[in-house]
């Protein structure tokens, strides 16, 4: 991922999600865990993309907090 200072970073994340409708599930996406994983890295990418290195560093809860 690279930040707003242009800092090329990795990042390692965990996701948790529940499937409320799988009958949706089945018949809407072709595969729900590869667009899980699609939508979250997508989204992380997004969130960190606009901040610094220091700011990744110094405010995870914050981060993970907009992320959900």
């Amino acid at each position: 991922i690279l930040t707003r200072d242009s800092v090329t970073t990795q990042v390692d994340g965990v996701v948790y999600y529940r499937i409320y409708s799988a009958v949706s599930a089945v018949a809407n996406v072709n595969d729900v865990h590869q667009a899980t994983f699609l939508l979250a890295q997508t989204t992380l990418r997004n969130v960190l993309g606009t901040q610094t290195l220091s700011q990744i560093l110094a405010g995870r809860e914050e981060i993970a907090h907009s992320i959900q």
